[in-house]
């Protein structure tokens, strides 16, 4: 079961679940209709039009143009059935004006927007708060109209975000947080013994997202610092690219969101490719890349290099990637760290259907950034080649390579604290997760006004309604940082078991058996009975609370879906319910050995309910 959202349509129930009467009433008390309920309960054919239209309407939350309305809604046939409809038609006049009443900017039902000199209408979400008021929410998912779709059919309609829309995604998404805060996710568990006896227990868990958990959260961020060292200890140099995108080369807004890491992919393959026949312009005999030259020379580094990537949207939420390429290939003549001719870099990405603009800035490494100067943030890290890098070029000539970078600026006035690369790319990702740690803990504290009111809500919401991830990176970097996997093998966790025990008690005996000795005793066998039970002290249960038990049992959990905690399927008299406090594996079956329910082991995986 999917978790239901407040602003849910159905657009072939809905007379069902909203009739005439109802809808009409609702309209009446917000002044929406002309002569309102009549004495015995009929309308008249104007407001039943009314009704219609913001049924319509309702139903169709990714807008449709007006003349539309006005055929299906007013005159109830079909636009290829319906002679033309224009601003002379008396129907059309009726629509327009009442579509102006829906829009009252005060508080809007609905917006309108004028493209190629079609007029739009499209819902807002209070609109479908009000076409649902009072009518509970069923478990069918068939024909459902969820804020994260509604959001992606507007995204789709439009070329870039403006006020009205930042508004509307900030109010989704707010409103999928508060909502999962309601939501639990359900499964049942089967224990059984070692002599074949079966327990069935029902569990439940906290409905936890990458939004608004705090510890998901907290990991993000350090898995990004932990590539980022990983990267350190391995390479010697590297480039921060930047890309963007044309939104004229799009579609819309989310055909530009969902087809740039696509075509960056594509990109990877092209510098992966080695044309033999093609010169390297990395030799200083070789001609630079020129459109005229492309069959004749590259400078792609004819490998898949390494590298972090974080996506930005921009204040018109166009969506942009900054990309930190390690051990790239370096210039012949002077060693500059050389991912690719910028001009051929920005072709290839213009040939995916993205921008232009590409801007790509050579970077080196130094353990000592504590001697060049107090602006750095750090004492290792990725730096401007051009200032720290091993070469001879003189002051003017660096001068003029910091200036000629459009789009990144190191070490520039205002910014000396963010001259390293890492703090670079870390400073948007770390306001993006602080973001959220914001959010989490305002909704903790049942405040969402202060969640609401940060100015990166809107931009939150645009990873949510997109499902795209903060950051990434290659696939060598994610193995690098991943915990060992041996470590989860039964034999090996028992080894450690043992080991830390013994190095606890070898740690610890000296010190013990020096304190105690200082004492009278009357028997040695005494004062050695009390070295082993200090020791034992010594182990339990502190240490012993943090490793692994004996297996006596295995249990089989299986994930039954995410519901409301009032709308619970009933516990059968067969079945214990467990708190929620209760340590879950969250996927839809796995097999784990415990001896207690409470130490049963959270799986990294998720089921399609969860991994949200």
């Amino acid at each position: 079961m999917s978790v239901q959202p407040l602003h849910t349509l159905s657009g072939s129930d809905l007379a069902d679940r909203c009739n005439t009467p109802a809808l009409a009433g609702l309209l009446e008390e917000r002044d929406l209709l002309g002569r309102g309920l009549l004495l015995d309960g009929s309308l008249t054919e104007r407001d039943e039009q009314r009704v219609r239209v913001v049924r319509f309407l309702a139903e169709h939350p990714e807008g449709t143009p007006l003349s539309h309305v006005v055929s299906y809604a007013v005159k109830g046939v079909s636009p290829e059935s319906c002679e033309r409809v224009d601003g002379s038609d008396s129907d059309y006049q009726f629509a327009y004006r009442f579509v102006n009443d829906l829009a009252d900017p005060d508080d809007p039902y609905v917006r309108k927007c004028r493209s190629s000199g079609v007029l739009t209408v499209t819902p807002t979400l209070r609109l479908l708060d009000l076409i649902t008021e009072g009518k509970t929410q069923t478990a069918q998912s068939e024909g459902v109209t969820f804020d994260r779709d509604f959001l992606r059919n507007y995204l789709a309609r439009v070329d870039s975000v403006d006020p009205d829309l930042r508004e509307l995604l900030t109010d989704g998404f707010t409103s999928y947080l508060n909502r999962i805060e309601d939501y639990c996710l359900l499964f049942d568990v089967q224990f059984l013994d070692r002599r074949g006896g079966q327990t069935d227990r029902r569990m439940t868990k906290d409905y936890k997202t990458r939004f608004n958990d705090e510890g998901r959260v907290s990991k993000q961020f350090a898995r990004f610092n932990g590539a980022l060292e990983h990267a350190y200890e391995r390479s010697e140099n590297a480039v921060l690219a930047t890309f963007t995108t044309d939104p004229k080369r799009q579609s819309s807004l989310l055909d530009g969101i969902d087809s740039i890491n696509p075509a960056f992919n594509r990109l990877l393959s092209y510098m992966d490719s080695d044309p033999s026949t093609k010169s390297d312009t990395r030799d200083p005999d070789v001609r630079g890349w020129r459109p005229g030259l492309d069959s004749d020379v590259t400078g792609r580094p004819r490998r898949r290099p390494d590298y972090i990537k974080a996506l930005e949207f921009t204040e018109s939420g166009y969506p942009h990637l900054h990309v930190l390429f390690f051990d790239v290939p370096t210039r012949a003549e002077d060693g500059m760290p050389w991912l690719c001719d910028k001009p051929e870099l920005a072709a290839k990405w213009a040939d995916y259907g993205q921008g232009e603009i590409v801007d790509v800035y050579p970077l080196t490494y130094r353990d000592d950034l504590e001697d060049l100067g107090p602006e750095f943030q750090s004492d290792e890290g990725f730096v401007d080649w051009y200032r720290f890098g091993d070469h001879d070029h003189g002051e003017e000539w660096v001068r003029d390579r910091t200036r000629s970078h459009e789009l990144i600026e190191f070490g520039d006035e205002g910014h000396e604290m963010e001259s390293t690369a890492g703090a670079y790319l870390g400073k948007y990702l770390s306001a993006t997760f602080g973001s959220l740690l914001d959010a989490t803990e305002s909704f903790q504290e049942q405040n969402s006004d202060s969640f609401a009111d940060k100015a990166a809500t809107w931009k939150l919401a645009l990873y949510w309604a997109t499902n795209r991830r903060f950051w990434s990176c290659s696939q060598s970097i994610s193995d690098g940082i991943k915990p060992n996997d041996h470590l989860h093998d039964p034999d090996v966790r028992e080894a450690v078991r043992w080991c830390s025990l013994d190095s606890v008690r070898a740690a610890s005996e000296s010190d013990l058996r020096d304190e105690l000795a200082r004492r009278q005793w009357d028997d040695v066998d005494d004062l050695e009975a009390a070295i082993d039970c200090a020791l034992s002290e010594v182990e339990a249960p502190a240490v012993r609370s943090t490793l692994p038990d004996e297996a006596s049992f295995r249990c089989i959990v299986n994930y039954r879906g995410a519901y409301a905690y009032w709308d619970l399927p009933a516990v059968s008299s067969t079945r214990a319910a467990i708190s929620n406090s209760s340590r879950i594996t969250p996927s839809r079956k796995r097999i784990c050995r415990s001896s207690t329910a409470r130490t049963i082991r959270p799986s990294p995986t998720f089921g399609p309910e969860i991994a949200i």
